[in-house]
């Protein structure tokens, strides 16, 4: 009788690998910082000023014929100073031959580059822009009686906070904000907050929820304003037990948005600068945002014996806030040190 061991060697399945794959649509840099792709690296952005615009002057005619006169007052030059971020996947000849099929290798290298500038955009937009009150000068810090996770203080209302928020973008921009962004743990929060359930609708069996949709009518936004997400990132080193982190972590980004315009009253840009006509063969990388290029050229044999493929994506960029009365940024929703409900992923 044979044993198994002799019947079966194992080997790897060639129809099945684990691997986790980030949700593009998660990443919220893009929206909240809708990109503008700029010819040179630095330049100057003019400001026509919004105090000349709304005076009240008095427009009754005189007796004499007096008429008012009015222009317009040029304010001070706002600028953008583009740096480069590279990444590059260098895909080895030897390695790219002795990988199982079921590796993919070259694909899951130039998706782990992909990936690898997608985070490094959204730390940079999210935690390292639009989180600090420096640059976001709209902006409230939630004590512990008021944290959205704090069921039993009167002084918790997610929705009363928020609706500060939505109103002082609209007041000072003319415009309702048309992106509320925050965390799905912090949303859960809002979700089953007791406040903000007998707000919403009243089911026998008492199975009543809060929708985002619910939510946006109560605050008077349009539908799709909010947005929830579970984006992450690793912020421990290479070889060392993993450290996931929330880019937004326990905070709520409220703003008016919009794409660039020779006009335009919104939070900011995503500045990026790549001429892409100087070495390699640029092509673009729809999941990235354009102009981030890669650069594909050989590497005759440095690398590898057999040779290799370096395929390098690189772009300027500048995250910029234009006009911080068009963003209202609201500080420590829950208790991001509560580990037993959140992990680490709050943590600032």
């Amino acid at each position: 009788m044979f044993t198994s061991s002799t019947l079966h060697v194992s080997v790897p399945l060639t129809d099945l690998a684990v691997a986790f794959r980030a949700d593009e649509n998660d990443y919220l840099w893009s929206s909240l910082l809708p990109p503008k792709v700029v010819r040179k690296r630095t330049d100057l952005i003019r400001q026509i000023d919004k105090g000349q615009l709304l005076r009240k002057y008095d427009l009754r005619a005189g007796a004499g014929g007096r008429i008012q006169e009015v222009q317009f007052k040029v304010g001070s030059n706002l600028s953008f100073n583009a740096i480069d971020y590279a990444v590059q996947a260098v895909m080895r000849n030897t390695e790219n031959m002795e990988a199982d099929e079921i590796l993919q290798y070259t694909q899951e290298q130039m998706y782990h580059a992909l990936i690898a500038m997608h985070t490094n955009i959204e730390v940079v937009t999210v935690k390292e822009t639009l989180r600090s009150a420096s640059i976001m000068t709209n902006n409230v810090t939630l004590v512990a009686s008021q944290y959205w996770d704090n069921y039993t203080s009167l002084d918790s209302d997610p929705i009363d906070d928020l609706k500060v928020g939505v109103l002082a973008v609209r007041v000072k921009t003319g415009k309702m904000p048309n992106i509320i962004a925050m965390h799905e743990y912090v949303w859960d929060r809002i979700q089953r907050h007791p406040r903000v359930l007998a707000r919403g609708p009243v089911h026998p069996q008492g199975l009543g929820i809060v929708t985002i949709e619910g939510v946006e009518k109560i605050l008077g936004v349009d539908p799709g304003t909010i947005r929830v997400t579970a984006q992450q990132y690793n912020v421990a080193g290479e070889d060392l037990t993993a450290d996931f982190r929330s880019m937004i972590g326990p905070d709520t980004i409220i703003a008016y948005t919009s794409p660039p315009n020779v006009r335009e009253y919104s939070l900011g840009h995503s500045f990026m600068f790549q001429d892409g006509s100087a070495g390699g063969d640029p092509q673009l990388i729809k999941e990235i945002q354009a102009p981030f290029v890669v650069y594909e050229f050989p590497d005759n044999g440095f690398l590898d014996p057999r040779g290799a493929t370096i395929h390098r994506l690189v772009g300027g960029l500048d995250q910029k806030v234009l006009v911080p009365e068009a963003g209202y940024l609201i500080k420590n929703c829950v208790d991001y040190t509560n580990t037993a409900a959140y992990g680490n992923f709050l943590n600032n």
